[in-house]
């Protein structure tokens, strides 16, 4: 407070009554892959497929023939992915190109996707069977639970058009806490010359439909599951009969099948934990922890008395009320507390539980006929 030495008023506003939680980003995804242009190792923030096209297309002054691709020549797999996420409601993306397909230039562009907003993240063209890039992946799914920087990774099947194989390639892609999605079949692409008027068809790995997952999933709000969502794709390398898919989804991979177009069969991760299986859960619990610190971080260095922990106890009610009242939780408890001890340590202490709200996955029917 200001000294008080000449007669007159002084005020002090305390503006811990105005705290307010922001928006929370929700279906941010990131991705690395190669692509014949755009800057290496810069991280691109993408809202549309034509500003991914003008950034990572062809250069402007490549020749415009038909000479072959060198024999070394890199694979782009940035716009193809990018295609089928925004073809499915992707909004923001954050891109990295790398030089070529190798884990350890893949690993470099997660690396700069660390401290962004992100909370999807895919490899383009690269699946399960390369374990390496798994790793990187699953590596970098750990790193930045640790930095507070939460998120998912969807990874998809190779070529396999078998469901006993794609079961056995799952074990790589296994992470305990919710935040690894296993994706299959692959995705069948056709495409009209048109020149000639002839259709051509070219099938790709699951690596391409865990794009199109991704931009499905983050087109939803937290608490809407992918199940029997419709995904946008020309096709699938395979269509699975009920038993392959009932295999499938007893081993947590999301499957995608076609039954009125192609739809998610069960929004699940590969977890075993039944606690993180459905993939609404860690979804929600994500955007919670997220909003429950923004709404706390203005507070530090503020008072720890009684006051100011009311203050941001109605911080945190009025965030997870909205929660409530957008149905992403079905009910919660809260308090703000700390003892005299906690008060000369400078801790505040917040106890919460919440309840999020599940999806309808079985409905099951008793018909009596009269």
């Amino acid at each position: 407070m200001t000294d008080v030495i000449l007669p007159g008023i002084y005020i002090t506003v305390r503006d811990e009554g105005l705290i307010s939680v922001g928006g929370v980003s929700t279906g941010n995804i990131g991705i690395v892959g190669t692509a014949e242009g755009g800057e290496l190792n810069r991280v691109y923030t993408l809202s549309s497929l034509t500003e991914a096209k003008e950034i990572f297309g062809p250069p402007k002054d490549a020749p415009a023939n038909n000479t072959p691709p060198k024999k070394n020549a890199v694979e782009p797999t940035l716009l193809k992915a990018l295609e089928l996420i925004f073809g499915n409601g992707g909004r923001t993306v954050y891109a990295v190109r790398v030089d070529n397909a190798t884990a350890d230039k893949y690993e470099a562009g997660l690396a700069l996707l660390e401290n962004e907003i992100v909370n999807i993240v895919v490899l383009a063209g690269q699946d399960v069977t390369k374990s390496d890039m798994v790793a990187k992946l699953t590596g970098h799914l750990n790193r930045t639970q640790e930095i507070n920087r939460e998120r998912i990774g969807i990874i998809g099947s190779n070529g396999a058009t078998g469901a006993d194989e794609i079961i056995n390639n799952k074990s790589a892609a296994v992470l305990d806490n919710g935040r690894m999605i296993y994706v299959a079949p692959g995705v069948s692409l056709r495409k009209r010359d048109p020149a000639t008027g002839e259709v051509s068809e070219e099938k790709l790995s699951g690596a391409y439909m865990a794009a199109a997952v991704a931009g499905l999933i983050s087109s939803l709000p937290v608490q809407t599951s992918p199940t029997n969502k419709v995904v946008s794709v020309t096709g699938l390398a395979v269509n699975f009969n009920y038993g392959d898919l009932e295999k499938l989804v007893k081993n947590n991979i999301l499957a995608v099948e076609k039954r009125e177009g192609y739809r998610v069969v069960k929004g699940i991760t590969t977890s075993t934990n039944t606690a993180w299986s459905q993939i609404t859960t860690r979804r929600i619990v994500d955007y919670a922890i997220y909003g429950v610190r923004a709404a706390c971080n203005p507070y530090i260095g503020k008072l720890n008395n009684i006051r100011v922990r009311s203050a941001m106890k109605a911080t945190l009610d009025g965030f997870l009320t909205r929660m409530v009242e957008s149905e992403a939780l079905v009910g919660y408890s809260l308090d703000v507390s700390a003892t005299r001890a906690q008060e000369i340590a400078g801790q505040a202490i917040v106890t919460m539980s919440i309840q999020p709200t599940f999806s309808i996955d079985y409905i099951m029917v008793t018909m009596t006929l009269g």
